[in-house]
């Protein structure tokens, strides 16, 4: 996992662990705009930390850490 991944995690962690997907892609949750890329939420979702739901069009939807997810967060 990189530094990104690992950071993206700790900083959804905190916030809830659930956020929502703008038009241009950008997580939000909390009340902030996630410094990450949506890169790095598909690579976290590829290893099984983060699952999207709830699509709603292109760019938008809900994205969640998992079990697993919040796991690593907590503990890595």
């Amino acid at each position: 996992m990189t530094k990104a991944q690992r950071g993206a995690l700790r900083w959804l962690f905190a916030r809830h662990s659930d956020g929502v997907f703008d038009r241009n892609g950008v997580l939000l949750a909390g009340g902030d705009l996630a410094p990450y890329m949506r890169a790095t939420w598909n690579a976290l979702r590829d290893l099984g930390f983060l699952e999207f739901y709830k699509p709603t069009g292109k760019g938008y939807g809900r994205a969640r850490l998992t079990i697993a997810g919040q796991l690593e967060a907590a503990l890595g």
